[in-house]
């Protein structure tokens, strides 16, 4: 897992990153301090990338690709952040020559991964000791409920180009709906093949996406931009991607604090409440004023036919003023907590820009160490202010090796610039 920062304002903006990565091996984690999640995508233009989540694309590590990126065309340059993001993702599909059977195995995945909240949910009814025909009656209201909330979402391939992908996909994803507990359950099989098909075909990340964010200014730009995505793979020629946010500073647009991958500390410290805590008082407090409120019209009327035909207004009322309530509430934690806090980073120098994202990581990692949890943010922390005049500056940056042992790579690092610069210069 990991912990990362965009802290922008009209002069700069500072990202930062920790080093921490969890691998999962034959069921046991494993953590290690000293991944590269921060780049640079120009040696020579104001932009750079930042990953997080699954750490390897189609195989590949992210830190093998971007550096690819950037060697084949050292002199790239493009008139706003945006088109460099979409040139990036061009690049994704073609600077190797995937084979048919990496999207499969893909669409496998994705897949799985969708029927895998069945396959616990599964497991949950078995120890509940439920009847085989309850069991099998939850189990496809659950199937239902994920199958509508996979169609709310727009289609990364039609049900006509899903067609025409072929019967490789089409067999391996009906595999895996079929495969395991699914064959004892022959009711659910069409189910499961609906919803393992939506996972392929629906532009909705799946647990194993990766996050990627680029940032920094285009040839045109004056003040900054980012945007970040989550990004699954290739499909059928396609990308799988969805952009999940998107920040374009103007003159009257001031800037953002954005946490990535665990942002729950940096929602800590900026809104004064853990978000999972919010989410729980949010039940408990609107349970409560229900609650109340049925209490008081019980005690009021004592004809029980008549109260339960008030009912639904009483709740369509407790409704109504308890999304007023969280409403103010949230706009008072915004007020008074966080909006002082974006109002001066607004108008940090980039040094202090760089301390404040630091720090934000930091903080994630210290609550990760000293928590009953699994430390999954930690090691150095990688720091770098991007502007328009000075370029992508490293504040903080990790090697595995000693400068000053390696000159040829310092002195060489600017040699594919060189090479492709008729001049010379």
């Amino acid at each position: 897992m990991t912990a990362e920062i965009a802290v922008i304002n009209k002069s700069a903006i500072a990202l930062a990153a920790d080093s921490k990565v969890t691998l999962s091996i034959e069921g046991r984690q494993k953590t290690y301090d000293t991944v590269n999640k921060l780049f640079s995508l120009s040696k020579t233009e104001p932009v750079g990338a930042m990953i997080y989540g699954n750490a390897e694309f189609m195989g590949f590590p992210w830190e093998t690709v971007l550096k690819e990126y950037r060697r084949r065309n050292p002199r790239k340059k493009f008139d706003t952040i945006f088109a460099w993001a979409d040139d990036l993702l061009s690049f994704l599909t073609t600077f190797f020559n995937f084979p048919p059977s990496d999207s499969i195995d893909l669409a496998k995945r994705l897949a799985q991964s969708a029927l895998a909240e069945v396959v616990s949910r599964y497991f949950e009814f078995s120890r509940a000791n439920l009847s085989d025909e309850d069991t099998i009656e939850q189990l496809e209201a659950e199937i239902d409920l994920h199958i509508g909330d996979l169609e709310t979402y727009p289609d990364f391939l039609t049900e006509e180009e899903w067609i025409t992908l072929g019967e490789d996909y089409h067999n391996a994803v009906e595999q895996i709906a079929t495969a395991g507990w699914g064959q004892q359950h022959a009711a659910l099989i069409p189910g499961l093949k609906q919803l393992a098909v939506l996972a392929v075909r629906k532009s909705r990340p799946s647990p194993a996406h990766s996050g990627l964010v680029v940032a920094g200014f285009g040839e045109k730009e004056l003040l900054p931009s980012l945007i970040c995505f989550d990004v699954d793979g290739i499909i059928g020629g396609r990308l799988k991607h969805v952009v999940s946010g998107r920040i374009d500073v103007t003159r009257k647009n001031k800037g953002a604090i954005v946490p990535f991958a665990q942002t729950d500390m940096v929602h800590r410290f900026m809104e004064g409440i853990d978000p999972d805590y919010a989410v729980q008082l949010q039940d408990n407090i609107h349970a409560l004023l229900l609650k109340n409120t049925i209490d008081v019209a019980s005690a009021l009327i004592t004809d029980h036919e008549q109260l339960e035909a008030m009912l639904p207004a009483l709740e369509t009322a407790t409704d109504a003023a308890f999304d007023a309530f969280w409403e103010a509430d949230k706009t008072t934690r915004k007020e008074r907590f966080a909006q002082p806090i974006i109002d001066m980073a607004m108008s940090l120098p980039k040094d202090e820009l760089a301390n404040l994202a630091e720090s934000l990581v930091s903080l994630t990692s210290l609550q990760r160490r000293v928590s009953r949890e699994i430390e999954t943010v930690g090691g150095a922390i990688d720091v770098a202010v991007i502007s328009k005049g000075d370029g992508f500056v490293w504040v903080k940056r990790k090697h595995y090796f000693n400068p000053d042992r390696n000159l040829r790579f310092v002195n060489g690092y600017f040699s594919e610039y060189a090479a492709a610069n008729s001049d010379g210069d």
